[in-house]
């Protein structure tokens, strides 16, 4: 598929729209990668729309509510029965007036499966339980496919950190106490995976290591969006998630823990930015012999995944 050709697929507002065909849902997780891909789809969405394919961008998802709608208490959703009737209309209300009338819709925000803060909280991810099922009800009315991009926690887990203390306060001990515990008890992706399958059983899972994506990003594109993509954009990497320093980090840490949250991001935002992270500066609390450790536990989590079936984790 080439982005050369001016022509695109264009819809009346006045139009009913077609009803989806195929939901492709990327739930993150986050520091993967996210941003860029979300940012080179956005580039190319009037191209993609023009061979039956729409990508939604993630701020336009998230300014219009979707995981509001996910989290929300909701006691009939809870209830299979009840979530299987309810739940299509409620998210599909907030989807329809987002899309451009292609029929596949594209859909990444890591926010689905929870917060920064959610990938170091114990249990990874522990609100994907309900995001999952609430949004697997979107296939009884079409094929669905969910796409998760990991990564190994030596890295990733101190990038969750620096992100989620743009949201709120460091917990009790700051990253010290989070790494007692992960180093104790260290996550697995392939707990989160085997929770996704067990609550969306008939939904095909797709798995890419954020490892491969600058060498293989036109193949995980391709494979997002269900179509052949070339000549893709080059879109620089953003600034504004780049690992910050270990300096940037403490100043992060030390700001009141009642700061409104608008705020904090602000404050948390000129932290990193005045302290960007050198060579040999940047926040690694790990190790030499953690970080093996932790990457030992990666390549298990990797194995195992691998196991479940040949078209699950992408191989390049």
């Amino acid at each position: 598929m080439g982005f050369t050709r001016p022509d695109m697929v264009t819809f009346d507002s006045t139009d009913a729209l077609p009803p989806v065909q195929s939901w492709r849902i990327h739930l993150g997780a986050h520091k993967t990668a996210t941003t860029h891909l979300q940012q080179t789809l956005s580039a190319i969405r009037p191209q993609l729309a023009a061979h039956g394919v729409d990508f939604i961008p993630n701020q336009t998802v998230r300014d219009h509510g979707l995981t509001r709608e996910l989290f929300r208490r909701n006691l009939a959703a809870r209830v299979p029965f009840l979530r299987r009737s309810i739940m299509p209309g409620v998210l599909d209300g907030v989807l329809s007036p987002l899309r451009h009338g292609p029929q596949s819709v594209v859909i990444s925000e890591e926010n689905l499966i929870g917060t920064s803060g959610d990938a170091f909280s114990g249990l990874l991810y522990p609100l994907a339980d309900t995001s999952i099922a609430r949004l697997s009800t979107l296939s009884e009315r079409a094929d669905m496919t969910f796409f998760l991009s990991i990564r190994s926690f030596d890295t990733f887990l101190p990038s969750a950190y620096a992100e989620a203390l743009k949201q709120s306060p460091p917990p009790e001990g700051g990253f010290a106490a989070v790494k007692r515990r992960i180093l104790a008890k260290p996550p697995s992706w392939f707990g989160l995976v085997q929770r996704i399958r067990a609550i969306a059983p008939g939904i095909r899972l797709r798995i890419w290591r954020q490892e491969d994506y600058r060498s293989h990003r036109t193949e995980i594109l391709s494979a997002l969006c269900g179509c052949r993509l070339d000549a893709l954009p080059e879109i620089p990497d953003p600034r504004r998630t780049a690992s910050p320093s270990l300096e940037a980090i403490r100043k992060a840490e030390a700001l009141p823990q009642e700061l409104p949250k608008p705020q904090r991001r602000s404050a948390v935002l000129k932290a990193y930015s005045e302290a960007p992270s050198e060579p040999g500066q940047k926040f690694r609390p790990f190790s030499v012999d953690e970080s093996k450790a932790l990457q030992k536990s990666y390549q298990e989590d990797l194995n195992r995944i691998a196991g479940l079936g040949a078209d699950v984790l992408m191989k390049f």
